[in-house]
C-alpha cells in the first residue's frame, strides 16, 4: 500500500525517518496536493545573498566534482542555505526546465516547513545524508523527481552552512549517489578549511556604473574616468594576461589613446593618480614605476566575472556583471576588454544557460534587444513562465 499525505493511516509503510518527516511536514503544509515552495529570494536580493554566502567560495569545487558529471547523466544539482532556500541550481538543461515547473529553482524554499519532505529539507533537519524517492515527497509537486542530499558544515565549528542536493530520475537515488555527494561535500568542506580569511583588499568596481576604489577600511573613493581606466588596465592586463611585471608608459599610451603622441598626458595622469592613492583617504595601495604597477592587487569585479565564466559558473558571473565595463570609456584597451568580457558572457549563457540565467542575461541593457538570446530563451522557458509574454513583446516578428 502506498503512503498518501492526506491519509495518515497509510504512513506506517514509510521508513521511521520518512514517517517522522511527514508528521513534521503535515504541520506546515496544509494542502500537499497543491502546495508550491515559496520564492523567498529574487532579483538583487538573491544576487547579493549568493555573493556573500560562504558556499560561493566552493562553487568551482562542486562544479568540477558534481555539477558537470550530473549534467552528463541528465541530473541537476541544487546548493541551498541552512534555511532550505536554494541558491544555485544547475545541471542538465532538460531536467532544469522540468524542475522549474515545480519551482525547484534558485530563491525557492525547499525546507520541510515550507514544502514538506524532500531530500534537502530532510538532510537539514537530521544533519545527515538523505534520499527521497518520487512518491516519498510529501507534496505532489515534487513527485516527478527523486533526490539525494547531504548537509555542508563549517569545518571549524561544525555549524551547518547549507545543503547540496542531486535531483532527477532514479539515478539521483542510486546506491552510489550518496557516496558521490558525500565525497563532493567533503572536498568542499576541505576547501573552506584551507581558504584564508577574506583579505581586506581595495576593490575597483567597473561594471554597470561609476567606478569606485574601496580601501581596506571600507572607505569609498570615487574616481575620474581616466584614473579608473589606468587602474583597470594595470589590474586587468596583470590579471588576465599574467603580465605581472607591469606596464610601461608606452604600453599605457597604446591602451589609453587611439594614436601615438600622448606620453606627456599619461605621465601627468600617473602623477595625479599616485597622489590620490597616497592621499588623505588611505587606499592601502600605491603606484610603483619603472614599469608602472600597483603595490598590491585590487579586487576587480570584471576579473571575477571572467574567472567565474572560465569555470562555468554563470550564476556567479551574472551576480557580479551589472552592465558593460567602464561604459563611458573609449580607451582602446578598455574597449578590447569590454568586448572580450561581454562576448564571453553572452556565449556562455546562450550555449549552456538555464532559463533563469537567460532571463537574467536579457535584463542587461546590452542584451535587451538581442534577438538570438530572446529566441533561445523562448525555446527553453516553460510554457507557464510569466516571463514569456515580456520576451514575446520584445521579439521581432
Amino acid at each position: 500500500m502506498q503512503a498518501l499525505p492526506t491519509e495518515p493511516q497509510t504512513w506506517a509503510t514509510l521508513s521511521p525517518v520518512l514517517r517522522a518527516s511527514w508528521r513534521r511536514s503535515a504541520h506546515g503544509v496544509t494542502d500537499p496536493t497543491s502546495a508550491l515552495p515559496p520564492i523567498e529570494l529574487d532579483g538583487l536580493a538573491l544576487q547579493t545573498y549568493r555573493r556573500d554566502h560562504p558556499l560561493h567560495q566552493v562553487l568551482p569545487v562542486l562544479n568540477r566534482l558534481l555539477i558537470e558529471p550530473a549534467a552528463e547523466a541528465g541530473l541537476i544539482v541544487a546548493i541551498g542555505d541552512a534555511a532550505g532556500r536554494l541558491l544555485w541550481v544547475d545541471g542538465a538543461r532538460s531536467t532544469l526546465r522540468q524542475a522549474e515547473r515545480s519551482a525547484f529553482q534558485a530563491g525557492a524554499n525547499w525546507s520541510e516547513q515550507a514544502i514538506g519532505t524532500s531530500a534537502p529539507g530532510l538532510a537539514l533537519v537530521t544533519g545527515r545524508g538523505a534520499q527521497v524517492h518520487r512518491h516519498e515527497h510529501f507534496s505532489h509537486t515534487a513527485h516527478r523527481f527523486s533526490c539525494s542530499a547531504v548537509p555542508v558544515r563549517n569545518p571549524l565549528t561544525g555549524e551547518i552552512l547549507g545543503v547540496v542536493d542531486l535531483t532527477g530520475d532514479a539515478q539521483a537515488v542510486a546506491v552510489h549517489s550518496l557516496p558521490l555527494l558525500t565525497a563532493a561535500v567533503s572536498a568542499a568542506e576541505t576547501e573552506l578549511k584551507l581558504s584564508p580569511a577574506p583579505a581586506s583588499q581595495p576593490r575597483l568596481s567597473t561594471l554597470g556604473g561609476p567606478p569606485a576604489l574601496f580601501n581596506s577600511h571600507g572607505m569609498r573613493q570615487r574616481l575620474s574616468q581616466r584614473h579608473a581606466e589606468i587602474l583597470f588596465l594595470l589590474s586587468w592586463y596583470g590579471y588576465s594576461r599574467a603580465a605581472r611585471e607591469g606596464l610601461t608608459a608606452e604600453d599605457l599610451v597604446e591602451l589609453l589613446y587611439p594614436g601615438p603622441g600622448h606620453e606627456v598626458a599619461v605621465r601627468a595622469e600617473l602623477v595625479r593618480l599616485r597622489k590620490l592613492l597616497l592621499g588623505p583617504v588611505h587606499t592601502g595601495v600605491s603606484l610603483l614605476s619603472r614599469p608602472y604597477r600597483l603595490s598590491a592587487a585590487l579586487e576587480l569585479d570584471a576579473a571575477e566575472v571572467w574567472e567565474a565564466l572560465m569555470v562555468g559558473d554563470r550564476a556567479r558571473a551574472l551576480d557580479i556583471y551589472r552592465g558593460e565595463l567602464l561604459a563611458g570609456s573609449d580607451a582602446p584597451g578598455v574597449l578590447r576588454a569590454r568586448h572580450e568580457l561581454s562576448a564571453l558572457l553572452r556565449e556562455s549563457v546562450l550555449a549552456d544557460g538555464s532559463s533563469e540565467e537567460l532571463w537574467r542575461y536579457l535584463q542587461l541593457p546590452e542584451a535587451y534587444e538581442d534577438q538570438q538570446a530572446i529566441r533561445t530563451a523562448l525555446g527553453v522557458l516553460p510554457l507557464t513562465s510569466p516571463h514569456r509574454a515580456a520576451l514575446v513583446a520584445r521579439s521581432e516578428s
